[in-house]
């Protein structure tokens, strides 16, 4: 089995890109320079937290591409049984290192707050 080094997963030997996040396994081999020799556990891809739908997963890849935070966004959505997992777990899980959790779940706070406010309090014009 062959680990990625981007995040952590392992794919078969024959494999040229990871299943995982496309990493191609050629170009971290033959470039020793930044690649540590034994992967460090702090460099893997944890899960950091459950999103609640669709538009949260777009919103916070949004964020953390921009904030330039190594991610994956992981669906839950399962075409063989239409999404039936997301209703019952959530729209998916945001993977991404230990190091960023805290950055990754303040951003995740922002996002649902500002939607709880949007969506949120009538208005007092209703007297």
């Amino acid at each position: 089995m062959k680990t990625c080094t981007y995040c952590g997963r392992e794919n078969e030997d024959q494999a040229a890109t990871c299943q995982e996040c496309g990493e191609e396994f050629g170009q971290n081999s033959a470039s020793t320079e930044q690649t540590p020799t034994e992967p460090d556990e702090t460099e893997r891809f944890e899960k950091i937290t459950v999103l609640d739908n669709e538009v949260q997963a777009e919103l916070m890849d949004a964020v953390l591409s921009e904030r330039k935070i190594p991610h994956i966004m992981q669906s839950y959505h399962d075409s063989a049984l239409d999404g039936l997992f997301q209703a019952g777990k959530g729209w998916g899980v945001i993977l991404a290192h230990e190091s960023s959790k805290e950055e990754i779940l303040a951003a995740l706070a922002d996002i649902r707050s500002q939607s709880q406010s949007s969506a949120g309090a009538p208005d007092d014009n209703d007297t």
